[in-house]
């Protein structure tokens, strides 16, 4: 389903023509929604051994989060998250061990280069015609804008339903993600 589809669906679900100019704020408030919540395959892309600049690095301007991410060369010791004060207040040097985020950077407790998967933003919808999301599950976008039209009118109850069914959806694809990643195994330190 393309952008336009997707505007023509979500104004036949709302039968409100009053509202047909708010469709595309409901359209991008859902997909801010679904970046929020959304954490799938989909939406990796992988982080090039990059060196660590006066301890951290700058990643592109669309990535979301961390999925995984260690020290180049070594991908079998993947770095801890940790809350940025932890980061900044250790003195180490080498090898890094933990990174936080700091504005739009991720900084370390050593130095070299890291490597590791991140997570990227969906591409909007206005701006690319059809992304991942309107062509393999169009459903989320014709929830979450209904959802949002329903706030904007000040239904409470009925925004709720709509909430309920996008987060449904938002919840089986990861979940699907999570499944198709296989069983956590347990391993012995």
């Amino acid at each position: 389903m393309n952008y336009v589809e997707v505007q023509a669906q979500v104004a036949q679900w709302m039968n409100r023509s009053d509202l047909t100019g708010m469709i595309p704020d409901f359209i991008a408030l859902a997909e801010e929604r679904m970046n929020r919540d959304l954490r799938t395959r989909s939406m990796e892309t992988n982080l090039a051994a990059t060196p660590i600049v006066d301890g951290a690095i700058t990643p592109a301007s669309d990535v979301l989060d961390v999925k995984l991410i260690w020290p180049s060369g070594s991908d079998s010791n993947p770095l801890k998250a940790q809350a940025l004060e932890a980061v900044v207040a250790s003195d180490a040097d080498g090898v890094p061990t933990v990174y936080a985020w700091r504005g739009s950077d991720l900084v370390f407790d050593g130095g070299g280069s890291v490597e590791g998967v991140l997570y990227t933003r969906i591409p909007a919808l206005d701006a690319a015609a059809t992304n991942w999301i309107s062509q393999n599950a169009a459903s989320l976008y014709l929830f979450g804008a209904l959802a949002e039209a329903k706030l904007y009118v000040g239904d409470d109850a009925g925004a709720q339903t709509w909430i309920t069914r996008f987060m449904d959806g938002i919840d089986q694809l990861n979940g699907n993600d999570n499944r198709k990643a296989g069983p956590l195994v347990a391993r012995a330190r």
